[in-house]
């Protein structure tokens, strides 16, 4: 091979090295082009007055290395051409702010480059169908707002400043550990969409406990039929008042499927209750009346002589 050839091919395989090198990211989503009679305003010239902003935006997402790989045209890729504004910046209707657009044209801002992951379903969700924005919920330039950064117990707050019903049910006796911060809304919903009723994450609310109650699962022996139909049938999900998130106590809660007849789930009689001279009359239900005393495997059981989910 001669030398120039040989020159040539070095140079080449150079070339393919580097390209291969970039970041995923920067060779997936090539720059955007500016806008018709942009002047390609840069960070620093919008940092020169919105400082404070500028700096929040520096602990984001968006004022990081890889959104600059995505876009070149720094703040005018989400606020639009600001050449006019830079020429008058006090005249309000020259200021290129995202609240002041309508909310189609806000969120269509957002999904132009996040558009995958968890909000593949935002276009007709139950969010979007009652005029929640994107910056509903998020601060584009605070880094408070960064999923990575947000504490699970502000996350759902930010939830519960729609759904005050639900913050309410958390701060009932029994509930999920929501408001301790071990878990957040969006451990179990979606806020973006899903296919699921209620936005819930898995294809079905049993699949939801399951992820974390895996125990109640099974395959058992002896199935319970309510458990294996919703296990909301029994619990409530967010908070109750009586024992392990039911949505009533026992008797009553098995009662409301089981006939209280050969167990009715009150005393017999008001006036055959125990005495101190004769403390072994009386009615035999007057204490350990819950269901659970005899038939304590109440989501399954795989004891060959338990059909009736008893030990």
């Amino acid at each position: 091979m001669s030398g120039g050839r040989l020159v040539t091919c070095a140079a080449a395989i150079l070339v393919a090295s580097s390209v291969l090198a970039l970041p995923e990211m920067a060779r997936a989503a090539p720059s955007a082009p500016a806008e018709s009679g942009s002047a390609q305003v840069s960070w620093g010239d919008c940092g020169d007055c919105h400082d404070v902003l500028a700096e929040e935006l520096g602990g984001t997402h968006h004022g990081r290395a890889g959104f600059a790989m995505r876009s070149d045209r720094g703040c005018e890729t989400c606020h639009g051409a600001a050449e006019a504004h830079m020429d008058d910046p006090e005249n309000p209707e020259l200021q290129p702010r995202l609240d002041k657009l309508s909310l189609e044209a806000q969120n269509a801002t957002c999904i132009s480059c996040h558009d995958g992951g968890n909000r593949l379903f935002w276009h007709g969700s139950a969010h979007e169908g009652r005029d929640v924005g994107c910056l509903s919920c998020h601060s584009v330039h605070s880094p408070q707002s960064e999923s990575g950064q947000l504490q699970a117990v502000d996350m759902s707050e930010q939830c519960f400043s729609c759904h005050k019903d639900i913050r309410a049910e958390v701060w009932k006796t029994s509930h999920h550990p929501i408001r301790e911060g071990k878990i957040a809304c969006n451990d179990c919903h979606n806020p973006h969409g899903a296919q699921s009723p209620k936005m819930v994450n898995a294809v079905s609310v049993n699949d939801q406990c399951y992820s974390c109650h895996a125990e109640k699962r099974g395959p058992f022996l002896w199935d319970h039929a309510p458990v294996r139909e919703s296990c909301l049938n029994c619990h409530t999900p967010h908070g109750s008042n009586h024992l392990k998130l039911q949505i009533t106590s026992v008797p009553f809660l098995c009662q409301q499927c089981h006939s209280n007849t050969r167990h009715p789930g009150t005393l017999y009689d008001g006036f055959v209750l125990p005495t101190l001279e004769n403390p072994e009359t009386g009615s035999n239900r007057l204490f350990n009346r819950a269901c659970l005393d005899c038939h304590p495997a109440i989501h399954g059981s795989n004891h060959p002589s338990s059909p009736y989910l008893g030990h």
